[in-house]
């Protein structure tokens, strides 16, 4: 250890952890000031030529580089729609049974707004066959009112 800096910091009082982190945050700039500085002050011409081609390839390869990661990315999303696709193709026994069919007959009959809540499919099905069967029972009830009201209907004479 130097004894000159011991002495120099013998008589700085100690900072608290918000100073400490300021002055550290402050060395760190000024010794990335002087750093930079440095660098391009004792540049030679090799110096100057060698960040000249990097940063002019640099320039000239990346539009090119952009469209081959785009292509790539684009021909990934096909291969895996196309799997999807696929996939999708492929007779279940559900399709076999003709089930699949009947599901897209009742999903056709939706006429919904669309401002209810985003359901379920297994929700939306029972939610459709309880209306169903809550509209069956209220005609059958008018169906019993309106043959009571025949049966009253001949006995009342006008």
């Amino acid at each position: 250890m130097d004894p000159l800096v011991d002495d120099q910091n013998a008589d700085v009082p100690s900072l608290n952890l918000l100073g400490q982190a300021t002055a550290r945050l402050f060395e760190y700039g000024n010794n990335a000031s002087n750093n930079l500085q440095d660098t391009f002050s004792k540049m030679t011409i090799h110096g100057w030529l060698r960040l000249t081609v990097i940063v002019g390839g640099y320039l000239l390869l990346r539009p090119y580089l952009m469209k081959l990661s785009v292509k790539t990315a684009v021909s990934k999303m096909e291969e895996e729609e196309e799997r999807e696709r696929a996939k999708a193709a492929a007779m279940t026994p559900n399709e076999l049974r003709g089930a699949k069919q009947q599901l897209e007959e009742h999903l056709e009959d939706e006429s919904g707004d669309g401002t209810g809540a985003d359901w379920g499919q297994r929700a939306r099905v029972r939610q459709r066959t309880m209306l169903k069967e809550m509209l069956e029972a209220e005609e059958q009830r008018r169906m019993e009112e309106q043959e009571d009201d025949r049966d009253i209907a001949e006995y009342l004479e006008d």
